[in-house]
């Protein structure tokens, strides 16, 4: 499983077809089910929405919404039953615990108080959890990476395109944060996935690499622009796991010194105003009340507040996306005073959806995915696994300040799908690169 099947790897991989098909309808549904021009025309500062908007959103639903995630389901059934490659197997940890997560939501009905909306969103879950194992089947890991890097870059030239169009690209505006079809912090792990995926790609490949660079680039200036403080720090740590993984000691200590003489060196000519001068960087040019200095965007008071609700149901929760009803929606935006549909934490929406038990499977699954995906990296040297480390551990930080478990996103799906295929197409073996 040596160097040699992995040089023959990255040869094969700069001569496969990319599967554009599939490719272009992924996007295309991640498109519709996720983004919003409405973010463009608002502009800086009305980057939320109402708790009317919300609620309104949520009694209603989407007919939009409605038509692309049943094509989803439609187009997963089909290629479920014609594809008789790669089929999964159950004999993994990891794959006993994804399994049993979903069991868990799919059961989550029959405890939920909102029978109606939890058992629609179960079925908007169960079926990315099909189209998940449909896609891992269908695609490799590095096709996976083409298409995340396709579908990114995409999505944020449609963003810059439309707030152009609007007249709300601003970023030497005071407030400003790009946005472009997404909620800011939305954009940001947009930005992130860019940046992962690109750096990727120019490690697999030496055809395009310059161009690769420069999409990671676009994607660094533009996460920096979102003001996304969470998606930053996520996408940091991310990419600190894929070439902590990929790259080998010298590189690793050529780029750890780097990094400290550009920092020695920043805080030496910076003069008596550095440290409020990289206080301000650090906070990408934010500006926080300072009566709200300790409660992170007003995220601690949802806190409390669903804390109280947790207290009430703690070991299986509300059912899964079944706690955030209108009438909680209300309660909860009606205290904090401006709209509030998710707790802001992936951690904490689980616990509220699934209960404790919930949360446990939920971390067990993030922790033993990560580490089958370097485990995989370890025994092969193909660095498409050590880039399923980096994406998993994206995942997992962004979900501290985000509730990425919840709703159809990009990054929800894509973790999923490389968690099917590390849990039932890949054996420690001879894993997915080499087969």
């Amino acid at each position: 499983m040596g160097d040699t099947n992995h040089k023959s790897a990255r040869s094969a991989a700069t001569i496969e077809r990319p599967p554009w098909l599939w490719y272009l309808y992924l996007t295309a549904t991640f498109f519709l089910a996720q983004h919003n021009l409405s973010y463009a025309v608002s502009g800086i500062g009305n980057y939320n929405f109402s708790a009317d908007d919300i609620v309104g959103a949520v009694a209603k639903g989407s007919l939009v919404h409605q038509v692309v995630l049943f094509s989803l389901g439609l187009v997963t059934l089909v290629s479920l039953m014609r594809n008789r490659a790669n089929r999964p197997h159950l004999d993994s940890p990891l794959g006993w615990s994804l399994l049993c997560f979903v069991v868990l939501a799919a059961a989550s009905p029959a405890w939920a108080d909102d029978v109606r909306l939890t058992v629609t969103r179960t079925a908007v879950f169960c079926i990315l959890c099909a189209a998940s194992v449909a896609v891992a089947r269908r695609l490799s890991i590095r096709e996976l990476i083409w298409w995340i890097l396709f579908s990114s870059f995409l999505f944020v030239i449609i963003g810059i395109v439309a707030e152009v169009f609007f007249g709300t690209f601003r970023p030497f505006a005071s407030g400003y944060r790009f946005a472009g079809t997404l909620h800011p912090n939305g954009q940001g792990i947009q930005c992130g996935l860019l940046l992962l995926s690109a750096l990727a790609a120019a490690d697999l490949t030496k055809r395009w690499r310059a161009l690769f660079w420069a999409c990671a680039l676009l994607g660094l200036v533009f996460l920096i622009l979102s003001g996304s403080r969470m998606a930053l720090g996520a996408t940091t740590l991310s990419l600190v796991g894929y070439f902590g993984a990929a790259f080998s000691r010298t590189a690793k200590v050529a780029a750890v010194c780097g990094l400290g003489i550009f920092f020695c060196s920043l805080l030496l000519f910076s003069g008596p105003g550095s440290l409020s001068g990289i206080k301000n960087a650090a906070m990408l040019g934010r500006i926080d009340d300072p009566a709200d200095d300790n409660s992170l965007n007003g995220r601690t008071m949802i806190w409390e507040e669903a804390g109280s609700y947790i207290r009430q149901r703690p070991i299986l929760g509300y059912g899964y996306g079944g706690f955030w009803t209108p009438a909680h929606i209300e309660a909860i935006s009606d205290k904090e005073n401006w709209g509030v549909a998710a707790s802001h934490s992936a951690y904490l929406d689980c616990v509220l959806t699934l209960g404790l038990v919930g949360l446990f499977m939920y971390v067990v699954l993030l922790i033993g995915g990560i580490g089958r995906a370097f485990r995989f990296y370890r025994a092969s040297q193909d660095p498409t696994f050590a880039f399923c480390g980096g994406l998993l551990i994206l995942f997992a930080v962004d979900g501290l300040l985000d509730s990425v478990i919840l709703g159809v996103s990009l990054l929800l799906f894509v973790c999923m799908v490389v968690l099917a295929r590390l849990a039932f197409l890949c054996r420690l073996e001879q894993p997915q690169g080499h087969s």
